[in-house]
C-alpha cells in the first residue's frame, strides 16, 4: 500500500514538473469577476476593470461546476485567512455538528438532518463517508494569473499525518490545468480503528476570448480504507479510565474494514446563442436592443463506486448470524450512474452586463445508473425534466423559484419544489439587512437501500411510501450576525430501528430549529459562534440534541510592521444529552438504541495561529479538559472522542 502512494506521489511530482517547466508561456485570463449572485451592474463592471488594470497577480479565485447561470463567472476568492486554519478536518469545515466515531475519516452522522433531502432522481440512500470523497459539486475550478500552488502539512496525535497539494497553471491564452491532491492516514486511539484516505481531482478548463463558448471538465479518484472494530466492549474501562492505554481495551470487531473505491468523470459545455459584442463600445452601441436568444448548456457525467465490508470472523456474536458465508464476508456493493443534462437559459446577466429582470431556464436531465450486491444487478433509467426562473423587479428583491419532476423506474413521480424570497432593507450600498424566506415541498422514493439489500448478516426487500417533506424558513442577515429558524412536516420517515432494520414511520410528525451565527469583530478580538435550538414532536424515531452550540474566540496580534500575524484562541462545543444512534459497521449506517444517553459535555481547545507572508502555521491542543472534566465524551455510543492531543500544521502558497 505505501509503494503505491510513493509511486502516486511521484507520478505527481513528475507532471508537476512537466507542467511548469515544459508548458506553453501563460496568458492571464480576463474573466469577469462577479461574487454574489445579484450585484450592482456599474460595481461589477468597474471591478472588472480596475483588475484588469491593476490586477494582483497572487490574487486567486475559483468557481464550481454552476458556473454557466450567471453569464460571467460566479468567482469566489480563495481562502487565505488565518482565523479557522486549524480546522483541517474536513467534517469540521463548516461546523461540528456532526456524530462521529472517535477518529478523523470515519463514518459520520449530521445532526442537522433537515430542511434538505437528497437530490431528485436515484439514490443509493447511503451517506455516512460522503464527507470524505470529492465529489462533483465541490470541485473548485481556479482562476489564477500565475502559477498556483499550495502545499499543506499536518501532524496530529498516533502518527495522524495530512498531506494536501493544489496546483493551478494557465496553459495557453484561456487553457487551465489543476489537481487537487489529499492523502490522510491516521491510525487511531483504539485497536483496529485506522483510516487511509485518497483522494485526487484533475480540473480542466477553457474559455474563448469572448467568452461565448466554455467548457469545463474533471477526473475524480477516491480511496477510502476505514478499519472497523463496532466500538468499545466495555465502556466502564474508559470511563473509570481502568485502562489508560486505549490500545489494549478489548473491542467488539477484530478482523472488520470498509473500503470505498470511486472514480468519476464529468464534463460541462455551453454555447451562446448569440453573438457576443466584440469590446465595451461595440456593447454599448450597437447591442442594446439585440434579442438575445440564450444559452445552451450539455453536462455529461459518469460515477463509479464500490464499498467493500469484509470480516473475516461473521459469527463472532456482533452481527446476527451470517446468512451466505460462515467462513467470510465480503459485501461488495457496486453503483454506477451515468448523467447527461441538456440546459436552456438566458444567464442572470445579458450581454450588457445588465441583470435582467426574468432569469429563465429549462432542461432534462437523463440518468442511468446500476446497483450491484452478491450478483444481483438492478438497473434504472430516469427522465428528470426541471425548470426554474429568477424574477427581480427591483435591485433589492428576488424571487426564486426550482422545480423538477422524476419519470421512470423506481422514483417514478417524484418532485420537488424550492422557493425562496430575499429582500435587502434598503439599498444595496446601505441597508439595514437582508431577509429571507424559503418553501419546500419534496415528495420522494426512501433510498434503495432501505428497501433492498442482500448482505451476509443483513438481508430484506420490502417496499415503503414515498416520504413527503414541506417546511419554511426564515432567515435574517445583518453584517456580523445572522439568526433564522425552519419548520418542517415530514410523513413517511424511513429510518433503521434497534435491530438495524429498515422502518417506515407513517404519521405525520414536525421538526423545527432556530438559529443564531455570530462574526463579531472586537477591536483585536474576534468571537465566531453558531447556536442552534431544534426539536421533534410527535414521534421518537428522530433523536437529536436540543441544543448546540459552538463558540471561537481569536486574538489577533500583528507582528513586525505587519509581516506577520499571532492569534491565539480558544474554541467550545456543547450539544445536551440525547439517546443517540449507534452504528452498524456492516452496512455503513446508524440505527436506534435506546441503552445508552450521551452527550452534556463542554468539548474546549486551545490554539495559536501564525501567518508570515504566504506560509500559515498552527498549534493546538485538543480536547483540553479530558483529564479533569470525566470521561463521558462520545459522539456515538460505544465510541469515544479522542483524548487531549497536540497537533500542529503548515501551509505555504506559491505563485510561480
Amino acid at each position: 500500500m505505501l509503494n503505491n502512494l510513493y509511486r502516486f506521489l511521484l507520478m505527481m511530482t513528475v507532471l508537476w514538473m512537466g507542467i511548469c517547466f515544459n508548458a506553453y508561456p501563460q496568458t492571464a485570463d480576463t474573466t469577469k469577476l462577479s461574487n454574489s449572485n445579484q450585484p450592482a451592474p456599474p460595481v461589477n463592471r468597474l471591478l472588472s476593470d480596475s483588475i484588469k488594470k491593476h490586477r494582483d497577480s497572487t490574487q486567486v479565485f475559483f468557481f464550481y461546476s454552476d458556473f454557466e447561470k450567471l453569464g460571467t463567472l460566479n468567482l469566489h476568492q480563495n481562502d487565505t485567512a488565518l482565523t479557522g486554519f486549524q480546522n483541517y478536518d474536513l467534517l469540521y469545515k463548516h461546523d461540528r455538528f456532526y456524530a462521529t466515531l472517535g477518529n478523523i475519516g470515519q463514518c459520520s452522522r449530521s445532526l442537522l438532518p433537515f430542511p434538505t433531502m437528497h437530490a431528485s432522481g436515484f439514490d443509493y440512500g447511503i451517506h455516512t463517508c460522503d464527507p470524505y470523497l470529492y465529489q462533483n459539486d465541490s470541485v473548485k475550478y481556479y482562476k489564477v494569473y500565475k502559477t498556483y500552488t499550495e502545499l499543506s502539512y499536518i501532524q496530529g496525535a498516533k502518527k495522524e499525518q495530512n498531506f494536501h497539494a493544489i496546483f493551478s497553471r494557465n496553459i495557453y491564452r484561456s487553457f487551465n490545468l489543476g489537481f487537487d491532491f489529499h492523502v490522510m492516514s491516521s491510525p487511531g486511539a483504539y485497536y483496529k480503528q485506522k483510516t487511509n484516505h485518497i483522494n485526487f481531482v484533475l480540473t480542466s478548463q477553457f474559455f474563448t476570448k469572448n467568452k461565448r463558448y466554455g467548457v469545463i471538465a474533471n477526473f475524480t479518484v477516491n480511496r477510502l480504507i476505514n478499519f472497523e472494530n463496532g466500538g468499545i466492549q466495555y465502556d466502564s474501562l474508559f470511563e473509570d479510565n481502568l485502562e489508560s492505554n486505549r490500545m489494549v481495551i478489548p473491542v467488539n470487531l477484530l478482523t472488520a474494514q470498509n473500503r470505498i473505491k470511486e472514480s468519476g468523470f464529468f464534463m460541462k459545455h455551453y454555447f451562446d446563442l448569440t453573438r457576443h459584442p466584440k469590446n465595451d463600445r461595440d456593447t454599448s452601441l450597437g447591442h442594446k436592443n439585440r434579442i438575445e436568444l440564450g444559452r445552451l448548456t450539455y453536462s455529461f457525467q459518469y460515477n463509479r463506486q464500490i464499498q467493500n465490508f469484509k470480516d473475516n470472523q461473521p459469527d463472532s456474536g456482533f452481527f446476527p448470524p451470517p446468512i451466505l458465508d460462515t467462513v467470510r464476508s465480503i459485501d461488495s456493493l457496486a453503483i454506477k450512474k451515468i448523467v447527461n443534462d441538456v440546459v436552456w437559459s438566458n444567464p442572470s446577466f445579458n450581454l450588457n452586463r445588465k441583470p435582467r429582470v426574468f432569469h429563465l431556464e429549462a432542461g432534462i436531465r437523463q440518468q442511468y445508473a446500476e446497483v450491484s450486491l452478491h450478483g444481483i444487478k438492478n438497473l434504472f433509467r430516469q427522465f428528470i425534466p426541471h425548470a426554474a426562473i429568477d424574477f427581480t423587479p427591483f435591485s433589492n428583491l428576488k424571487l426564486e423559484a426550482r422545480g423538477d419532476y422524476v419519470f421512470g423506474d423506481y422514483n417514478n413521480n417524484d418532485l420537488s419544489l424550492r422557493v425562496k424570497l430575499s429582500t435587502i432593507l434598503g439599498r444595496q450600498e446601505k441597508n439595514a439587512g437582508i431577509i429571507s424566506l424559503t418553501g419546500n415541498y419534496i415528495w420522494q422514493q426512501p433510498g434503495w437501500f432501505y428497501e433492498h439489500y442482500h448482505g451476509n448478516n443483513f438481508q430484506w426487500d420490502t417496499t415503503w411510501l414515498k416520504q413527503g417533506f414541506i417546511s419554511g424558513g426564515f432567515n435574517y442577515t445583518f453584517r456580523f450576525f445572522e439568526t433564522g429558524f425552519n419548520i418542517c412536516r415530514i410523513n413517511n420517515f424511513t429510518y433503521l430501528d434497534s435491530l438495524s432494520l429498515p422502518r417506515q414511520f407513517q404519521a405525520e410528525f414536525g421538526y423545527l430549529n432556530l438559529y443564531v451565527n455570530g462574526n463579531l469583530d472586537l477591536w483585536r478580538f474576534k468571537i465566531k459562534a453558531q447556536l442552534m435550538y431544534q426539536t421533534v414532536q410527535g414521534t421518537t424515531v428522530l433523536r437529536l440534541p436540543v441544543f448546540m452550540g459552538n463558540v471561537a474566540l481569536y486574538f489577533t496580534q500583528p507582528l513586525f510592521n505587519g509581516a506577520a500575524t499571532f492569534q491565539p484562541g480558544l474554541n467550545f462545543f456543547y450539544n445536551t444529552s440525547y439517546y443517540a444512534d449507534s452504528y452498524n459497521p456492516a452496512t455503513r449506517s446508524f440505527y436506534l438504541q435506546d441503552q445508552k444517553e450521551i452527550g452534556n459535555y463542554l468539548y474546549m481547545d486551545v490554539f495559536i495561529n501564525l501567518k508570515i507572508q504566504r506560509a500559515r502555521f498552527f498549534v493546538t491542543y485538543t480536547h483540553l479538559n479530558a483529564s479533569f472534566m470525566g470521561r463521558q465524551y462520545y459522539t456515538t455510543p460505544g465510541y469515544p472522542m479522542q483524548d487531549g492531543a497536540f497537533k500542529f500544521g503548515v501551509a505555504w502558497r506559491f505563485h510561480d
